[in-house]
């Protein structure tokens, strides 16, 4: 549920990212979008640590929150401090900034009267909503952690719906289109078809990975670790962090990766001179690379394979992904792809997918401003919710129960006692349901005197799982119902509600008997 319309006077979105951070606000009008902020934070962790002058910088913590996130390649926390502290923080000091542009451009509003909007990876887990909600209560964003002013949207869903409202004169009602949300940690990919009353509905369960543009900035990483020895790189980050952000930021992504078109032709070496753009590491190159180095005036030269070396791992990953969508739905479905998202812009990038794909979609376009897409499209998502008609099920969702253990189709390994935990589906990966469409299911209190249960909630990747404590299904968290007076002995029946399509799991209980309604409170597990 979101505040009403007369509740809410601006619209706020934020498009939390792996490197840099913006928000839109809208006064029901016209969004305006501001960038701000590299995801990196500076902690001070004790007084020790502010006596020697050593510093904990935090950087790309978001991708804490994907589970599909392999550890070792995560930035390093510092002990006794988890990746929700990094976000909440980050929060508040983006909430000064939002605060300080609404005050300029519409007076003092109550952050209660700001409808914020979050949009989220595609590949992100349900629970990690309540996670972000935590972290902007903490913020200050909320003043109460089930405030009603927060809702979510994904990533792609919130291109898509830019590309409807911006650049709509390529749709017509019933086209199909692909959204390629190319950002700096994630791809993001959602198919959604125009229907006749202006509004989007999802055709195929979105998708994501791992695949930004930072992949390739992690790549120049590793290429200079190769010029200067890894051990002289590790120190030079670990004592020079902010010089060698700007290394990757000033040097290779204005010079060399934003340019690189991937035409050998028109190609020319671009000479990284280590004295002029990283002098300190220069002291901390050691036996045969300094030696190397100094043969070349510590210049190293960035040749065309070298360059092109860095961008093809990345851009193959993307079109597996883009192929993969497109192979889901029929022959010729898909009218347009959009690519929007800050690595969209990227001429290598869109030669190289036009290339590879131009025989499967007739139309390969980069909208205006793609890398504000995300943002502009949540926040029009926050002015008309409306717009998002139906949804496709990224999950399977179920309860668990307890079942006879059957000794002819039942692992042994699963068996205790004389049972089995059994998945009871309740929705199913891939389904298409409109984003208000409920789900019900029945339960009794099995004892006179139960006045409450407790129900856990599933969820699975897998389209059909049998039980759920098998591999590949996870718990998302409790359901705590409260039955009504025990008067009437086991004859009291709740009947729960659950909607699937929206972006938080929504859940109320029903007493069949006399129809009141009761609050069923979900408790999420803590994870991160």
């Amino acid at each position: 549920m979101s505040l009403s319309s007369d509740e809410t006077s601006v619209v706020v979105a934020i498009d939390f990212g792996t490197t840099f951070s913006g928000f839109a606000f809208a006064n029901k009008v016209k969004p305006e979008d501001k960038k701000w902020g590299e995801q990196a934070l500076v902690y001070e962790p004790s007084k020790k640590a502010r006596e020697t002058e050593i510093h904990y910088i935090v950087e790309r913590f978001k991708l804490f929150l994907d589970e599909e996130a392999k550890r070792a390649e995560l930035p390093k926390l510092p002990r006794n401090m988890d990746a929700k502290r990094f976000i909440a923080d980050y929060l508040g000091k983006l909430k000064h900034v939002i605060e300080e542009n609404l005050e300029k451009r519409c007076g003092v509003v109550p952050l209660s009267q700001v409808l914020f909007v979050m949009s989220v990876p595609a590949e992100w887990p349900p629970r990690t909503r309540d996670i972000l909600r935590e972290c902007a209560y903490k913020s200050g964003l909320l003043s109460e952690k089930s405030q009603q002013n927060l809702e979510f949207t994904t990533e792609p869903e919130a291109a898509a719906i830019y590309c409807l409202s911006s650049i709509n004169e390529h749709l017509s009602v019933g086209d199909t289109f692909l959204v390629v949300d190319c950002g700096g940690g994630t791809v993001d990919l959602t198919v959604r078809t125009l229907q006749p009353d202006n509004t989007l509905e999802e055709e195929t369960v979105r998708s994501g990975g791992l695949c930004g543009s930072t992949c390739i900035d992690q790549e120049f990483v590793k290429f200079l670790g190769r010029m200067v020895g890894l051990r002289a790189l590790i120190t030079y980050k670990e004592r020079y962090y902010g010089n060698l952000q700007k290394l990757i930021y000033k040097f290779f992504c204005d010079e060399v990766k934003l340019p690189f078109n991937g035409d050998p032709e028109t190609y020319e070496n671009i000479e990284l001179d280590i004295e002029k753009h990283c002098p300190d590491l220069m002291n901390l190159v050691c036996d045969e690379a300094k030696e190397r180095l100094e043969e070349d005036e510590w210049v190293i030269d960035l040749e065309f394979e070298d360059v092109k070396k860095m961008f093809d791992p990345t851009i193959s990953k993307i079109i597996a992904l883009i192929n993969a969508q497109i192979e889901s739905l029929p022959k010729n479905k898909i009218k347009v792809m959009f690519l929007v998202g800050g690595f969209s812009e990227s001429e290598y990038l869109y030669k190289r997918i036009k290339s590879a794909l131009i025989h499967l979609v007739p139309k390969i376009i980069v909208p205006p401003q793609p890398i504000a897409a995300i943002v502009k499209g949540a926040c029009y998502y926050g002015l008309n919710k409306s717009i998002i008609k139906v949804r496709a099920l990224k999950w399977t969702y179920g309860i668990e129960v307890c079942d006879k253990y059957n000794p002819h189709h039942d692992p042994k390994e699963l068996q205790f006692t004389d049972k089995v935990l059994r998945f009871d589906s309740l929705a199913s990966q891939g389904e298409r349901l409109k984003v208000n469409e409920e789900r019900l299911r029945e339960y009794k209190p099995l004892r006179n005197d139960q006045l409450h249960c407790t129900l856990k909630l599933l969820f699975s990747r897998l389209s059909n799982p049998r039980y759920s404590n098998e591999k590949g299904v996870h718990t998302l968290g409790q359901i705590f119902i409260k039955f009504p007076l025990k008067s009437m002995g086991q004859e009291r029946p709740i009947k729960l509600h659950m909607k699937f399509a929206e972006e938080e799991l929504n859940v109320t209980a029903r007493n069949v008997i006399t129809n009141e309604v009761y609050h069923a409170t979900f408790i999420y597990p803590n994870e991160i």
